[in-house]
């Protein structure tokens, strides 16, 4: 597209114009250079030309207008007219770029085209008029807004990509709202560098869209950068960005009803937004000052987290300048200078792809962060909830899941047999051997347990997530035959036990089936069967004293 050849010169119209406004006439050496002052709604602006034999045919000339209605006659006679509807619907005319097919006697002719301004400072400035075959024109303009419209392109594919992911990343990943944020403003961003620079004409044959899009995405723009900044977490005082960004989305939405509502158009907020948008910007870059320099105090807070925040306050330093730069030229240009319709956002465009990469980087580091704070948080929680011996789940953590626990589950109370003896007999080195030996058989034997855990001395508890009294007696063979076989390997040690079981839909348990009860009730089971094995000790003591040697532990009766 950029390589294919032109069918004919391109010609700028910039000399030999008659200007008429407000009652004065006057012939600017260049067009686009005219000072014509803020044209107000109702004001006319007519140019007029004789034009000369270019020899272009089919013949055409572009130009642009903001927020005016056209009306282009050739020798008196109207051959194009553009916005009447919309302002007799009471509705605010778009920025249109306007292509105008010339008749082949367009040569010794004079051309008029007339401006209306529809609103209050509508436009300065006069747009540029090229006369050309139509293909060269658009071709034209598409290289010449490639960077724009490559910048653009990429923000909304990247945005919406990024938007899409968010709910997969936010279930899977940290809960980090900001993700979901960073993908908001890259798709604003893009949306307001196609709609600014006119380059949604190549997508779009409804102005009206893109120009309200523009504005509609420059509006929100402040809220979502408060609202990624908020669920950062990376300046201070969260509830300042959080407030200040409900009350901008308020702001875009209200602005947006009264324009679709044709009650205020939303051309006319334009200048509110701006000193909304810089007082701000100023509050955030002082914010994140303040958080760089608390990390340059603290040192030992430093690590990711400093990279994160330095990321992202460099990227909203580019952004910001570059978007104040432009802001300031456009206000410059408009008020001043008389140039807004050949204003550009060049500075934003950039300062938007570099604002967005180091958003990414930012969501890098900040993941970082977490999987670093992850990893703490785990080694705590196994410090505070694990038995240091045997490494299952401490008293602790016991007594948490059993106060969280619901729906149908099954406890396991175990009570090991033969602990104090072995530590009388053995030493407690043995002992020790013997619970973390027994800790061993319990992970093997209940594989599916949500909870397996040392409740204090001798007593265990076993939680499986299921009531299923077939699968139970399974489990509870291999926790037996498990025991009798470790029992004839890790000698001395003799692994015995004595266990009761009971679900949370358990008759006896009545209408009080919370997980404490459903627990003592497995308990009380528990001593049923470790009366039997206490009988059994005893006579294990009486062989020893005797010198026999004990071959087995103790039976069990279920």
């Amino acid at each position: 597209m950029y390589k294919s050849p032109q069918q004919s010169n391109l010609v700028q119209l910039e000399n030999g114009w008659t200007i008429c406004h407000a009652g004065n006439t006057f012939s600017p050496e260049i067009l686009s250079k005219s000072d014509i002052g803020m044209a107000n709604s109702g004001d006319e602006i007519t140019i007029t030309r004789t034009m000369d034999d270019y020899d272009v045919v089919p013949a055409t000339i572009h130009f642009r207008s903001i927020l005016s209605t056209i009306d282009v006659y050739l020798d008196g006679q109207l051959i194009y007219t553009f916005g009447h509807d919309y302002y007799d619907a009471g509705k605010m005319l778009p920025k249109v770029e306007h292509f105008v097919n010339l008749p082949a006697d367009y040569p010794g002719k004079e051309l008029t085209i007339l401006f209306t301004a529809t609103e209050r400072n509508a436009f300065s400035g006069m747009s540029p008029i090229t006369l050309g075959v139509m293909e060269d024109i658009t071709r034209s303009m598409v290289q010449d807004g490639r960077l724009s419209l490559s910048i653009a392109v990429f923000l909304v594919m990247f945005g919406f990509m990024t938007l899409v992911l968010s709910p997969i990343l936010l279930y899977k990943g940290n809960h980090d709202l900001s993700i979901a944020f960073s993908g908001v403003i890259s798709v604003l961003l893009g949306l307001y560098i196609l709609c600014f620079n006119d380059l949604f004409w190549t997508f779009s044959d409804y102005p009206s869209l893109y120009t309200f899009l523009e504005y509609l995405s420059l509006f929100l723009l402040p809220a979502s950068i408060l609202l990624f900044l908020t669920f950062a977490r990376q300046i201070r005082g969260k509830k300042v960005p959080f407030v200040l960004g409900i009350i901008n989305y308020g702001f875009a939405i209200v602005t947006a009803i009264l324009h679709l509502a044709n009650l205020v158009h939303i051309c006319n907020f334009v200048s509110t937004l701006h000193l909304i948008a810089l007082v701000e910007g100023f509050y955030i870059i002082a914010s994140l000052l303040s958080s760089v320099y608390e990390h340059r105090v603290h040192p030992d807070e430093f690590n990711t987290r400093n990279m994160s925040t330095n990321m992202l306050f460099l990227g909203l330093v580019l952004f910001l300048g570059c978007s104040v730069t432009d802001i300031i030229k456009f206000n410059i240009k408009k008020y001043i200078s008389n140039g807004e319709v050949n204003s550009n956002i060049n500075f934003l465009t950039v300062g938007a792809l570099l604002f967005i990469d180091c958003l990414v980087l930012n969501y890098f580091f900040h993941c970082i962060e977490y999987i670093n704070a992850s990893n703490m948080k785990q080694k705590l929680e196994g410090l505070a909830y694990t038995d240091a011996l045997t490494g299952i789940s401490n008293r602790s953590k016991c007594e948490l899941t059993l106060a969280e626990l619901s729906g149908q589950y099954t406890i396991i109370s175990v009570d090991l047999d033969y602990l104090k003896y072995t530590n009388d007999t053995y030493g407690h080195l043995t002992g020790d051997k013997l619970l973390s030996g027994f800790a061993d058989i319990l992970r093997g034997s209940f594989y599916d347990a949500s909870l397996i855990g040392r409740m204090g001395g001798d007593e265990f508890i076993i939680v499986l997530p299921f009531i299923n009294d077939a699968k139970l007696e399974k489990e509870i063979t291999s926790f037996i035959n498990t025991m009798e076989q470790k029992s004839k390997t890790d000698s001395p040690v003799k692994y015995s036990a004595s266990y009761g079981h009971a679900s949370s839909n358990d008759e006896i348990l009545g209408n009080n089936p919370s997980a404490q009860n459903v627990y003592l009730l497995a308990d009380a089971r528990m001593y049923k069967m470790k009366k039997t094995h206490h009988k059994q000790t005893l006579g294990r003591l009486y062989d020893d004293l005797l010198g026999k040697k004990h071959k087995k532990g103790g039976s069990y009766e279920r």
